[in-house]
């Protein structure tokens, strides 16, 4: 496997430069510059090669190659930043990045002022209907994994009102399609007229008003985009479409076969194609899953569709009507693992639509900021904000318990997570700035570190800055937070997970001093639909059926089943359960990146206790949920392409038959797709992506390309990027210095003592060159570049 380097250096090839290397690193850096000297003999090779056929062709190539130390953002990446990079990856790195988007295709439906109007008012009744039938349908048992699902999914009180206008738009959308055949057309019926407030419509609706100047990120990123200041990467705005919807009728059925017919259910390419596997990869813990799934948090939160009172809605009711927003995945009478609970339907809602100020195709919303803010601690509303906050010293609301913080309690009985055995015993789950926080110990443990992070800073910055009041205390902890976990993800987990080489060749690598300028103002970093719904969940293949623990003391090894971690965050009320849950995470190696899933995921996905059994035929119920059929069926609730269409984005080779994919699946996935699918049309994104052989890497190209264009994005989208030069926004050179020695160990080792040993790269695991160290040895930043001289 290609090693991932952290080194904020501008060069794959340069090995990290950590405090802490000794003699243990002396080989492996020889080995590493004997590797330099014949890379830079090769590139030297390489350019005179390609100067001598500048001349045979006699090019007249007029345009300054930039250094490549100056990539310029939104432009074609010179061929010299490629030296060294994976030769399968050159053809998507050649591409003009950010990636472009394919535009709408031209509208097909009416325009006429009358037929628009007769369009609204069929919408509109359209809407009292469903909502009509929602005041007599009854909601999801809340004991139920289904239920829990949907609250894993956290949906504001606030989506419900704008989904339902949405609703209306969609209802009235179909009557302008006049009964054409949209879904004959590739990307649908295409953008329409603008809806000019014939619905109830969001702000982002409107021209973006003018913002005023701050030192700070608003809390649902607003004005983030001067010139898009409602709508790029603000929460509760929709979802980037990179490629036209595919909806089964152009507008927003989920998407169907290329033959018309349906496709297969996703729970049968689950089965078939998905099936579990034990290998394990040996270079990454499950701290690098753990870490992908707090930052995914921090940047998507998809909305579902709500019932009345933005109730769950239950779809596999037989006795209760249909309603227009379920969507549940069928499962065969022989399913090999629910035919022992008598099941044939798994509970599905859509995701909730979005506005979209026009008449068009469905888009999903996104809740939360797109930005790397912090929001997953903080909340991503001012509401949310103002609740976790304690009003004095800067500080987040705790609750102290036998000498150590916890998270405050979440005091909801209906969240999905709270349970009343434990609520009796005065246990609760906690209340974050994420609903989905309970949603695994690891999850949990990540939040309670970094709250205690905010309130530590606040703690250094108040004893420098005795004027500050709550308000800057609380601001300058926010800032410095939201810039650490930049920090982490672009120098210890975009590495691990893109590759060294596809960091330099994009530019999304760190600077090692000064300030970066490379923020552009028209890249929008609104996160993409086909991030959100499918290519990030990549990490779901990642994780082991078992989580070990291994006792410092006396070596001893503990398991336990993952599923049994899902919901079940009242271990923290220990100091043994988080210790538990910190060296489980730095101990425990992944599995690799490809299509096999645990069946502690694909079988099991928040399973109730007293439902684990399948040794009899019936064994009581409800038994859990399948993470990869949800996966996949959200993907065709998206609108997604599929797969083919991914490829040809990204640069890649479209295949036109299976026999194409020979060489890029393994055969056996090969073989097993083929065998589901009717056409190579037909394959889902998440499936198809899975499949690539990632040849040594830990992903393939084409989730390399989606993953790196949306993290890209999300670097010179942001305007607030911690490393910008921006005078309004930016740390001082001496402060950047100091927030460029934050690492995740070193951060969870700052906390409490959560750690005495951790290895300095908790994302991969021990090895020579990361070696177990003592939590001391670890760098740390100072914070007294905050202190202001007249405080």
């Amino acid at each position: 496997m290609l090693r991932p380097s952290t080194s904020s250096e501008r060069t794959p090839l340069v090995q990290p430069n950590y405090a802490f290397e000794s003699s243990l690193t002396r080989k492996y850096q020889k080995r590493l510059h004997h590797f330099q000297c014949i890379i830079c003999a090769s590139f030297l090779i390489i350019l005179v090669v390609s100067l001598l056929m500048t001349v045979a062709l006699n090019l007249d190539v007029d345009e300054d190659i930039p250094n490549s130390t100056d990539v310029i953002p939104n432009t074609v990446v010179p061929i010299g930043n490629l030296t060294g990079v994976d030769p399968q990856l050159i053809p998507l790195l050649q591409l003009k990045w950010p990636l472009e988007a394919r535009p709408s295709p031209q509208w097909t439906g009416k325009n006429q002022t009358k037929d628009i109007e007769v369009a609204v008012a069929i919408g509109k009744k359209a809407l009292q209907n469903r909502t009509t039938l929602e005041s007599t349908r009854k909601p999801l048992d809340t004991n139920t994994p289904a239920n829990k699902a949907q609250r894993a999914t956290a949906t504001s009180p606030a989506v419900k009102p704008m989904a339902d206008a949405a609703y209306a738009v969609e209802e009235a959308t179909k009557v302008l399609a006049n009964g054409t055949s949209p879904s004959t057309r590739e990307g649908g019926i295409g953008r329409g007229p603008p809806t000019r407030g014939s619905f109830t419509e969001p702000p982002y609706c409107q021209p973006s008003p003018p913002c005023a100047p701050s030192k700070y990120r608003s809390q649902d990123g607003s004005c983030n985009n001067l010139e898009n200041s409602v709508r790029w990467g603000v929460s509760h705005t929709p979802f980037r479409r990179v490629l036209p919807a595919d909806y089964g009728d152009g507008i927003s059925s989920p998407r169907k076969s290329r033959s018309g017919a349906s496709l297969p259910s996703a729970r049968d390419v689950s089965v078939t194609v998905h099936r579990p596997t034990y290998a394990q990869d040996s270079a990454f813990t499950v701290m690098l899953a753990v870490w992908g799934q707090f930052i995914d948090h921090d940047i998507t939160a998809t909305a579902l569709s709500k019932g009345a009172n933005s109730s769950s809605l239950s779809c596999c009711d037989t006795t209760q009507a249909p309603h227009p927003e379920c969507f549940p995945v069928q499962l065969d009478k022989e399913d090999p693992f629910y035919q022992h609970y008598n099941l044939t339907c798994m509970e599905f809602v859509r995701s909730a639509p979005a506005p979209t100020c026009h008449f068009g195709p469905r888009e999903q919303m996104n809740q939360a900021t797109a930005f790397l803010d912090g929001s997953t601690v903080y909340g991503f509303s001012e509401l949310r904000a103002s609740q976790l906050r304690l009003g004095a010293n800067g500080r987040l609301r705790m609750l102290t318990i036998e000498g150590f913080e916890l998270l405050p309690p979440s005091t909801d009985p209906g969240d999905g997570c709270n349970t009343a055995e434990m609520n009796a015993k005065g246990r609760y789950c906690f209340d974050t700035g994420d609903d989905r926080a309970n949603e695994n110990l690891h999850l949990t443990t990540m939040h309670l570190i970094w709250a205690r992070q905010h309130n530590r800073l606040a703690a250094i910055l108040g004893k420098l800055n005795p004027s500050w009041d709550d308000e800057t205390t609380y601001q300058e902890a926010r800032k410095i937070v939201g810039a650490q976990m930049q920090h982490i993800t672009y120098s210890e987990f975009l590495p691990s997970v893109l590759g060294a080489d596809v960091m330099w060749a994009l530019n999304l690598t760190l600077k090692n001093e000064g300030h970066d300028n490379s923020y552009d103002p028209t890249v929008d970093p609104s996160i993409a639909n086909h991030f959100a719904a499918a290519a990030f969940r990549f990490a779901h293949t990642l994780l082991p059926g078992l989580i070990h623990n291994v006792d410092p003391k006396n070596g001893s090894v503990s398991y336990v089943q993952l599923h049994r971690m899902l919901f079940n965050p009242y271990a923290l009320y220990s100091e043994k359960g988080f210790k538990f849950s910190v060296r489980s995470a730095i101990n425990t190696p992944v599995h690799g990146v490809d299509p096999h899933v645990t069946t502690e995921l694909s079988n099991h996905l928040f399973e109730n206790p007293t439902s684990n059994s399948t040794q009899s035929k019936i064994a009581a119920g409800p038994c859990g949920l399948d993470l990869v059929s949800l996966n996949i069926q959200r993907g065709r609730d998206h609108g997604l392409p599929s797969y083919p269409a991914w490829r040809e984005h990204c640069g890649l080779s479209r295949p036109k038959t299976f026999t194409d994919l020979k060489g890029v699946f393994d055969d056996l996935s090969l073989s097993r797709i083929t065998a589901i699918y009717n056409s190579v049309e037909d394959i889902d994104l998440y499936t198809g992506a899975l499949a690539e052989e990632p040849h040594g890497r830990l992903l393939a190209p084409t989730l390399t390309c989606l993953i790196s264009d949306q993290f890209l994005r999300l670097k010179i989208g942001d305007r607030f990027w911690y490393e910008t030069s921006d005078e309004t926004v930016c740390f001082s050179i001496d402060q950047l210095t100091e927030i460029r020695k934050t690492t995740l160990a070193g951060v969870i080792c700052a906390n409490e003592g959560l750690l005495e040993q951790a290895q300095p790269r908790v994302m991969e695991e021990i090895s020579a060159t990361n070696p177990m160290v003592d939590c001391t040895e670890l760098p740390q930043p100072s914070f007294n570049p905050w202190r202001q001289v007249n405080s």
